[in-house]
């Protein structure tokens, strides 16, 4: 999948689940159940250490586009794109990141917060993080003077604002814990409905 697919797969879904759990049979499952619950774009977090392989796992054998994320380091991209990840996504700007997966046509998400920080990003698609600390009108603040950027607000995103971040220009949003977590993933049952309400939240 080419950088340009990928980010069209992003905004056509306007949604990525973090999934960030620390044993690999339970991330799996869950990702089981979000993808049954109409979620199409998944994140692993390196965070975890059972991160790619569960992403392993869920690239072979689930219908979805699925990425790393908590890329810091060209070490951890190759490690993700080696376990199948179509995307990475890293919580700052990652230079070194950046410029490898862009000599691969791979699409990377770097992190920002300040307008300077945007700016410097200069890809598709740009992670808004930390995204509740200021709400959904900051992104449109942002948008104001830059309105080009297509932003992924990261960070705090829940059923409660993601809506609202999506109409104040957001391209996507990624929603971690409140949607996959311990005790969601110990459900999967609840968690598919979980992920159908969002789903349809972000795409009416």
């Amino acid at each position: 999948m080419t950088a340009r697919d990928a980010a069209a797969a992003v905004e056509a879904e306007r949604l990525i689940a973090i999934v960030r759990l620390d044993e690999a049979a339970t991330a799996v499952e869950a990702a089981r159940a979000v993808v049954a619950g109409g979620v199409r774009i998944l994140e692993f977090s390196l965070a975890s250490e059972a991160s790619t392989v569960a992403l392993a796992e869920v690239a072979r054998e689930l219908d979805a586009v699925v990425g790393a994320g908590t890329v810091l380091t060209v070490d951890d991209a190759e490690r993700a794109v080696d376990a199948g990840a179509a995307f990475l996504i890293s919580p700052g700007l990652a230079p070194e990141v950046a410029a490898w997966a862009r000599d691969r046509d791979l699409l990377h998400i770097p992190g920002a917060f300040t307008p300077t920080e945007v700016i410097a990003a200069a890809t598709p698609l740009v992670k808004l993080f930390p995204a509740a600390r200021l709400g959904p009108a900051y992104v449109a603040d942002l948008l104001g003077p830059l309105p080009s950027l297509r932003l992924v607000p990261t960070g705090g995103v829940d059923a409660t604002n993601a809506s609202a971040f999506l109409a104040a220009g957001a391209a996507a949003v990624a929603v971690g814990s409140s949607l996959v977590n311990p005790v969601s993933a110990a459900d999967p049952a609840a968690l598919m409905s979980a992920a159908e309400r969002l789903r349809a939240l972000v795409c009416p």
